[in-house]
């Protein structure tokens, strides 16, 4: 797993957006590719995309030095601070927030539905800004987030946060906002750690944001997606769940917990994983669904009121979505290899067996084909934002080289 994780890193995806992402005249990168890779179809800069490239290069940048990957190390890290430039420039606002997408110069816009903020975005500039100071050495790139993360913060924590693509509906608690908020303080802790700038605080922060989270997972091990505002509510909204969704979330807790220095939840966070899997795979053709039914691995029911999410819901819950495998293939990794379980390494698996078949683009495009239909054939639609994203799959290919050099440093120590 791990020496096909490096070759796909070194050969197939960081070599893709290296040339096709930088816009060297105006700064910050191109990312509205089609799902096949091989026509750009706006110059427009969505902030979410934009985050998160910083973070991606940076971390690239460090796996580099390290002797983890065999790229120019400096290049990376120029690119990032190129791309950071152009957020601390053009993206960031007085209030602490974003703007949701600019131009190609910088000028803002409105996105496909009106937005001008979302809480995702601006983690995902956090994030950014985070990994490029930890990797650089350079504080001042975490002075320029923090606004951004009292805001993204007080928004998350009060329930008011702006939401866009997927908006919350009104009186519901959403599990996404609160992962992401887990992970952006995770990231922003780790940066701290390496500047030699933790503060019990910072801790204090992370472990409240992790509790929050985990509210959501249910006592049979599944994890709600939307909390209703009344218990025992049958609405579509409130059965669905999103297993690949609160797989990424259980590694994001065992790695906080790991920082916080209280793992005591691991076992019981490691038998949601084999939960979570078996109830996403898919017997006919393998690989998870995008979204299940609170029973188990079929179409989400319940009563609907006809609203954009439900109907998203409803349309694509049986689509196999390239974030969905990767986040899964790191986390049963991390299971099996740090913690020895071995429900975990099954599924680890059967799970890269899946996704490296499946989602490389090989004679159907360039870089990863990203959605694909129930029997793995391509979709050439939009998911989310209108972005061909390498944030999920460069994360976690990068993850997995990490873990299996920390892994074996454990064996030998």
């Amino acid at each position: 797993m791990t020496s096909s994780a490096r070759r796909q890193l070194e050969r197939v995806v960081l070599p893709y957006w290296l040339e096709r992402a930088p816009d060297h005249e105006r700064g910050g990168f191109h990312t509205c590719y089609d799902n096949r890779g091989r026509r750009l179809v706006s110059t427009d800069k969505f902030t979410w995309s934009q985050g998160r490239l910083v973070w991606l290069l940076a971390r690239a940048a460090r796996l580099a030095r390290a002797g983890l990957l065999n790229l120019d190390a400096g290049l990376l890290e120029d690119l990032a601070v190129r791309g950071a430039r152009f957020l601390t420039e053009h993206v960031i606002r007085p209030d602490g927030t974003c703007h949701f997408v600019v131009d190609s110069s910088g000028a803002p816009k409105t996105g496909p539905d009106g937005e001008t903020q979302s809480v995702y975005a601006d983690c995902f500039v956090v994030m950014g800004l985070a990994e490029l100071a930890g990797t650089t050495a350079s504080p001042h790139w975490l002075e320029a987030a923090a606004p951004l993360l009292r805001r993204a913060t007080a928004d998350i924590t009060a329930g008011r946060a702006a939401t866009p693509p997927y908006r919350v509906p009104a009186g519901h608690t959403a599990f996404g906002p609160r992962m992401i908020l887990t992970n952006t303080l995770l990231e922003h802790a780790r940066a701290r750690e390496r500047l030699g700038l933790l503060t019990d605080e910072d801790v204090a922060s992370l472990s409240a944001a992790r509790a929050a989270m985990l509210s959501h997972r249910n006592p049979d091990g599944t994890f709600t997606e939307i909390v209703a505002p009344a218990p025992g509510n049958t609405s579509l909204v409130a059965r669905h769940r999103v297993p690949g969704h609160a797989i990424e979330g259980i590694w994001v807790a065992l790695e906080a917990a790991r920082l916080t220095g209280d793992e005591a939840d691991a076992p019981r966070l490691l038998d949601s994983v084999d939960v979570l899997c078996r109830s996403a795979w898919d017997a006919r053709h393998g690989g998870l669904f995008r979204y299940v039914d609170a029973e188990g691995p079929t179409a989400p029911r319940g009563a609907v009121h006809g609203s954009a999410y439900e109907d998203l819901v409803i349309a694509t819950w049986d689509t196999k979505l390239w974030w969905v495998h990767t986040e899964a293939a790191y986390t049963t990794a991390l299971g099996a290899r740090r913690y020895g379980d071995a429900a975990c390494a099954a599924w680890a698996e059967r799970i890269w067996d899946f996704t490296i078949a499946t989602f490389p683009a090989r004679e159907e495009g360039e870089e990863w084909i990203q959605i694909r239909d129930r029997a793995g054939r391509p979709l050439d639609r939009i998911v989310a934002l209108p972005v061909k994203d390498p944030f999920h799959i460069a994360r976690n290919l990068m993850q997995l080289v990490e873990l299996s050099e920390s892994t074996e440093e454990m064996t030998h120590a």
